[in-house]
């Protein structure tokens, strides 16, 4: 995830023909939304972009300009708003692991003493149901351990942790609902 983030910020900041960025240059825009990186990683990235996007290197002087080519439609492809949710993202992983607070079907419980979450997670019997809590960063795996258990788990918190998982199920039900 972070190395696609990476990609579209580069591809923000890469200017149309005739104007043109130089390596360095990018390296500090990139450090500006937080993302930290060597110019050599840069030069591969840009390198595998151009394989994709229409982007292109002035190799007449040093340092290189990369820019896009003239007849290249602008996409915005990361909006103030998107940029503004990515620094958040980056800014509550920085501040460590948060609180999950998860509803789970009884009939799980064996699968979750077995194959806990992490160390930190506790169990307690609710009723029916089973209410797990546990210390963890707000990553893609912890999503995809999420899912994995389908109509099993009920996020309650945090509240971003919720909306990321039910944006996918919401993604996943467009797939699968009959026509």
């Amino acid at each position: 995830m972070q190395t696609v983030l990476r990609y579209l910020l580069m591809l923000r900041h890469v200017p149309k023909q005739p104007q043109k960025i130089d390596v360095n240059t990018l390296r500090e825009r990139l450090a500006e939304h937080g993302v930290d990186v060597s110019i050599r990683t840069i030069q591969r990235n840009l390198v595998e972009l151009s394989e994709v996007f229409p982007l292109t290197t002035d190799e007449r002087c040093k340092p290189y300009g990369w820019s896009l080519l003239p007849d290249t439609p602008l996409l915005p492809l990361i909006s103030s708003t998107q940029m503004q949710r990515i620094a958040e993202a980056r800014d509550a992983a920085l501040a460590g692991p948060a609180t999950i607070e998860l509803r789970c079907v009884a009939e799980i419980k064996e699968q979750l003493e077995a194959f806990p979450l992490n160390d930190s997670q506790q169990l307690r019997t609710e009723g029916d149901s089973l209410r797990l809590t546990a210390q963890a960063e707000l990553t893609d795996e912890l999503i995809v351990w999420l899912l994995s258990y389908g109509g099993q788990v009920e996020v309650l918190a945090p509240t971003e942790l919720r909306t990321k998982v039910a944006e996918q199920a919401a993604l996943m039900y467009r797939y699968y609902r009959s026509s």
